[in-house]
């Protein structure tokens, strides 16, 4: 029988992978503490590693050692002793909020490096970036890209929030024309990323045209959108009134004012 030959490896990716493994069994005990008292710890481990390393001049990469080898060098990985209630005490247990970095239609090595840095929710993305301005790239050792992270974050909470209108009403006031559209999600995306950089700039938006020509917009909430007319605009038949709500929601209604 053939031994298949060792494929080279470096400590950075054993650590992550090592790191992700105990990181699961920390959330996994942390949830099971909930439901019942757990009346164990986990005890020291030591992992020794007999290993020949490599330098490309730029990285250090190891082989693990194969049965009878000889000249290797040992690397001994330790972990130390934790006991229930330091798990529960450290424990961030992760809330659904809609928002799951693998819900999001992003690139593979995005969702890893993010997941490396356990950032898997709009809070952690605020905290880390927006609320403590962290630069990820010296760290990660694929770029992240920011705008991509930001327009994709903002497309999956518009989607679970979509736009719906329930009445439409024409008004007049001080010589003024107004459409108001009453309904929900009008305006504003939930938990929406609006300080990192985006495809389309939010301020820009609500954007309204009336038969292709722009109509100004008074104000906009999630519950109502308000809409100035001009005279020459109004032409007594059906029209069509669109309203790009923001870069992922368009609304269109034919009215006849």
């Amino acid at each position: 029988m053939v031994t298949p030959k060792n494929r080279p490896w470096n400590l950075n990716s054993f650590l992550e992978s090592l790191i992700e493994e105990l990181d699961n069994a920390h959330q996994m005990l942390s949830v099971k503490g909930l439901n019942r008292k757990l009346s164990y710890m986990v005890q020291d481990v030591a992992l020794d590693l007999q290993l020949f390393p490599e330098f490309d001049g730029d990285k250090v990469y190891f082989t693990t050692a194969k049965p009878g080898e000889t000249g290797a060098s040992k690397i001994t990985v330790k972990l130390g002793s934790i006991r229930d209630h330091q798990i529960l005490e450290m424990a961030e247990l992760e809330y659904d909020d809609g928002f799951h970095i693998d819900r999001v239609q992003l690139p593979e090595p995005t969702k890893k490096e993010l997941r490396k840095l356990g950032i898997t929710s709009v809070p952690d993305l605020r905290e880390t970036i927006e609320n403590r301005k962290v630069k990820l790239d010296p760290i990660l050792h694929n770029s992240v890209d920011y705008q991509q992270l930001a327009a994709a974050v903002n497309k999956f909470y518009r989607g679970q929030r979509s736009p719906t209108v329930a009445k439409a009403s024409l008004s007049k006031a001080h010589g003024k024309t107004a459409i108001t559209l009453q309904g929900e999600n009008l305006a504003d995306i939930p938990q929406s990323i609006q300080n990192l950089a985006t495809a389309q700039s939010l301020n820009q938006f609500p954007f309204a045209t009336l038969d292709g020509e722009k109509v100004a917009v008074i104000s906009a909430n999630a519950h109502e959108l308000k809409l100035q007319v001009e005279e020459n605009q109004i032409k007594g038949k059906v029209q069509q009134l669109k309203v790009a709500l923001d870069p992922y929601a368009i609304i269109s209604i034919n009215l006849k004012i």
